[in-house]
């Protein structure tokens, strides 16, 4: 009977740990995603400049699949100071407009999320991909939308992207449970000197620092839930924004590029590297000029005369 007692006692300790309780969905009506957006200026200072919110209305079927839509709304603020920009929130959070950007699913059972973008966020792919999944267990990899963002190939001193530990983790006023890896910490820093540090992949939330989607340039600032009282302040009357069709052309391109779209004035173009550096700014033009860049991947960030903005990859070539 000890040996029986023995044998048991050390199966479960050395069984691999996985998250316990019942599983906190990600996509439920009510929850909000605040985020703060930083411009990194030529001199590498973060700037803030606007503020909006991510949120969950409605559903569709797309090839069969039943999505929650997902929509971005630009919240009211503005700049309180002598020498601008330093935006800041209004309170309580007011949406200006909102804009559908993708369609998300989530399997309960399997505790994944898969992201189907509209148009490119600056991360992962055009077509649907995971972006969350909370059924590792200590010992396992994060899936590589994750562990791309975090750069965890790039570490070398220890192994980055696997996940070290499992436990909970004290988050907008809730204990969540939490998966922890290493990685460069991109969101916490607002995309300015990243750092490799311990990364909390939190159940409900998403990544600690960046919430649902992942933009160096745009860290999670807040986040609510209807439990907690405050979302119903976020509702608005603003009618839906159709979602602008932008092209770029050539795409790949070697020199110059046009932006195509439907919208008659453009008020900034910036030109990010993966990471999150700004390599170049264009104003009031639907003409960018990449002679001046290496070959390689970039973000195109479309800033609208409303300050909706849109994010757009395009390749370099030389």
């Amino acid at each position: 009977m000890r040996i029986e007692f023995l044998v048991f006692a050390v199966l479960f300790l050395c069984a691999p740990k996985v998250l316990q309780g019942q599983y906190d969905p990600m996509v439920t009506a009510g929850k909000y995603w605040i985020y703060l957006n930083y411009y990194l200026s030529a001199d590498e200072d973060l700037l803030p400049v606007s503020g909006h919110a991510i949120s969950f209305q409605g559903d569709t079927i797309i090839n069969s699949i039943s999505y929650n839509k997902v929509y971005k709304h630009i919240l009211k603020g503005g700049h309180p100071c002598m020498y601008p920009p330093c935006w800041q929130f209004t309170y309580p959070y007011q949406t200006e407009s909102k804009s559908l950007i993708s369609f998300i699913r989530e399997d309960t059972l399997t505790k994944k999320l898969y992201n189907l973008p509209i148009s490119p966020f600056g991360f992962c792919d055009t077509t649907e991909h995971l972006i969350f999944d909370f059924s590792l267990s200590v010992g396992d990899t994060v899936n590589s939308c994750i562990y791309d963002y975090i750069h965890a190939s790039s570490i070398t001193e220890t192994l980055g992207g696997i996940v070290d530990s499992i436990g909970v983790l004290e988050v907008f006023g809730k204990t969540r449970n939490t998966i922890f890896t290493t990685g460069f910490d991109n969101g916490g820093h607002g995309g300015q000197d990243p750092a490799v540090t311990r990364i909390s992949i939190v159940e409900g939330v998403g990544l600690e620092w960046n919430g649902l989607f992942f933009d160096p340039l745009s860290p999670l600032v807040d986040f609510c839930e209807d439990e907690t009282g405050f979302c119903q302040l976020l509702v608005s009357n603003y009618p839906v924004e159709m979602t602008k069709e932008i092209n770029l052309f050539p795409n790949p391109a070697t020199h110059q590029v046009q932006i195509s779209t439907e919208e008659e004035e453009l008020k900034v173009v910036r030109i990010y590297t993966m990471v999150g550096i700004l390599k170049a700014e264009f104003l009031n033009t639907n003409t960018i000029d990449l002679s001046n860049l290496v070959e390689g991947v970039y973000l195109v960030e479309i800033t609208f005369a409303n300050d909706e903005r849109i994010v757009k990859k395009i390749i370099k070539e030389n």
